[in-house]
């Protein structure tokens, strides 16, 4: 037996509901009009047995009903015994009329002969005064074999059988054409996605015009694509950005190392001039690496049971005397936390003094001679803030969406002397992500910069 496929399960799901909706029908008929033959049946009893009773009732008819009896005695019941052949041309196949006396003996039965193979499906009763024999009761029967009703429901239900089997067949059917007129457009999509291929993530699957629940699994795979799409080209474009910054620390370290071997031995100032170039690439490299590896790092999934807390203030108080020898003709304007308490954080020591380190510095770096570079703290419902306003030449609007991008600089940290490698954005948004926290960049060209960092906020309990 094969696999039961979706196709299959949807097919058979489709023709069960079906079939159990024809059974459930089928029997609501065949209750409804056996129900509603029974009631006839019974009423045309009733009306023949009145008949009957009113033929009974005329005087002229008692010379019919009662004939002389074979007894002995003076009791009428032994000189007139009731017959009732009078009344058998009027009783249908399967029929049988009795009367018994008030004790239920048979007095007189005319019509169809007892059997015990013979069912009594239907009987009326009715009550009456016959002379000599004061009460009486008649008695109307027919048999399952001969009776309306019983052969009526027979034909029915054979009917509503026929029917059944008909609409199970019908039913299976249906399913399968149903089942695959709904999944052809989903086996449509599975072609189109076995034709997506990795080097080309540009493709889009088609999406019905209906907007139904196809439409929304269409669109969700797309969306997924175009993050696929993202995803790949920023890896691309990182490998390329990382290769390039390492390829021109690498091509300086190898042209001075041609220098040194051409004049290094005669010339002592070209040697030292080579060396220092050298140590000073070397220096950028390892500078660089690390930041890879950082980055790496935080981007790892960070394990549920790995909650650490720090102070914030405190990673600030070690940060700031620091920072002065990056841009000593910047003012530093720090505003302690105004209750003086420890304002803790759910993120390590170092991850916070990395951020903080990257914010700070680059806003001492872009920062003009005059200028000041302020550092406010706040609590607000669970989270602490921090924000990093300069009065440095600002980011234009063009530039600040990609302000994260790895290996991005804005024009004005394009040269190698004062700009960074371009990571470090990165790696505080990378890092702030991480620890459930996020960054904010706000900057209008030639005012300045406001950096907004939030973090969640740690409990006392875990003061280290």
């Amino acid at each position: 037996m094969g696999t039961w496929t979706f196709s299959r399960k949807v097919s058979a799901s489709i023709a069960a509901a079906t079939l159990i909706v024809a059974i459930v029908t089928s029997g609501f008929v065949y209750l409804t009009f056996k129900h509603w033959t029974e009631r006839q049946e019974v009423a045309l009893l009733d009306s023949k047995l009145k008949q009957f009773e009113l033929k009974m009732s005329d005087v002229s008819f008692l010379p019919s009903l009662l004939h002389p009896g074979t007894g002995t005695g003076n009791d009428i019941r032994n000189i007139f015994k009731p017959d009732l052949s009078a009344f058998l041309s009027d009783l249908d196949a399967g029929q049988r009329l009795e009367m018994l006396d008030r004790n239920g003996q048979v007095l007189a039965e005319v019509g169809s002969e007892k059997s015990g193979r013979k069912k009594i499906e239907y009987r009326a009763e009715k009550d009456l005064d016959l002379p000599g024999y004061d009460s009486v009761k008649l008695l109307l029967t027919v048999d399952s074999e001969h009776s309306r009703s019983a052969t009526a429901e027979r034909l029915v239900g054979r009917l509503l059988l026929l029917g059944l089997l008909i609409a199970a067949g019908m039913a299976i059917v249906g399913g399968v054409i149903v089942a695959r007129s709904t999944l052809k457009p989903i086996r449509r999509m599975i072609g189109e996605v076995r034709s997506i291929r990795a080097n080309d993530l540009s493709q889009r699957l088609r999406l019905p015009a209906a907007k139904d629940e196809l439409y929304e699994l269409g669109e969700t795979f797309n969306v997924f694509l175009n993050k696929l799409d993202v995803s790949f080209d920023q890896q691309r474009r990182f490998v390329a950005d990382a290769s390039h910054e390492l390829k021109t620390p690498l091509a300086i370290i190898e042209g001075h190392t041609h220098m040194i071997q051409r004049w290094g031995k005669k010339s002592p100032e070209v040697l030292d001039e080579s060396l220092a170039f050298m140590m000073n690439e070397t220096r950028r490299m390892k500078e660089l690496i690390a930041q890879l590896l950082l980055l790496a790092e935080s981007e790892e999934p960070l394990p549920i049971e790995a909650v650490e807390v720090c102070d914030l203030k405190m990673t600030l108080s070690e940060l700031l005397p620091q920072t002065v020898h990056v841009n000593p003709e910047v003012k530093l304007d720090y505003d302690t936390h105004p209750s003086g308490a420890a304002a803790l954080i759910r993120m390590p020591a170092n991850a916070s003094y990395q951020v903080l380190r990257n914010i700070v510095e680059n806003a001492l770096k872009y920062t003009p001679k005059g200028g000041t570079v302020s550092i406010r703290l706040q609590e607000k419902e669970g989270r602490i803030t921090v924000s990093v306003t300069d009065t440095g030449m600002g980011i234009s609007a063009e530039q600040l969406p990609h302000i994260f991008d790895r290996f991005y600089r804005t024009e004005s940290s394009r040269n190698r002397t004062q700009g960074g490698s371009g990571l470090g954005l990165a790696i505080t948004k990378t890092i702030m992500e991480r620890y459930g926290g996020s960054i904010a960049i706000d900057s209008t060209q030639g005012q300045g910069t406001t950096v907004i960092l939030q973090y969640i906020q740690g409990l006392s309990k875990f003061t280290i």
